[in-house]
């Protein structure tokens, strides 16, 4: 799995705008998120990501679906296998 793929996937998942994360910034993410050996929750990845790259922007909403966190994690073990 490509760094580019995990990065549209947190965008999409955390309503990211505006961040620019490295290569070398990814592959941390998805190495923590592969830690959490798949009881990541939004906010864990929220935290991962800010914790990793800083601050960045994001839009806020109520109520949005985590469906997406088996998908970010099956990703983040695919970038770290590399």
């Amino acid at each position: 799995m490509s760094t580019e793929n995990l990065k549209k996937e947190l965008e999409a998942l955390l309503l990211i705008t505006d961040w620019s994360p490295t290569k070398s910034d990814l592959r941390e993410i998805a190495r923590q998120i592969k830690s959490l050996k798949g009881t990541a929750s939004r906010a864990d990845i929220e935290k991962i990501v800010y914790d990793v790259v800083g601050s960045f922007e994001r839009e806020t909403m109520e109520g949005v679906d985590n469906a997406d966190l088996t998908t970010l994690l099956l990703m983040a073990t695919k970038t770290t296998s590399k």
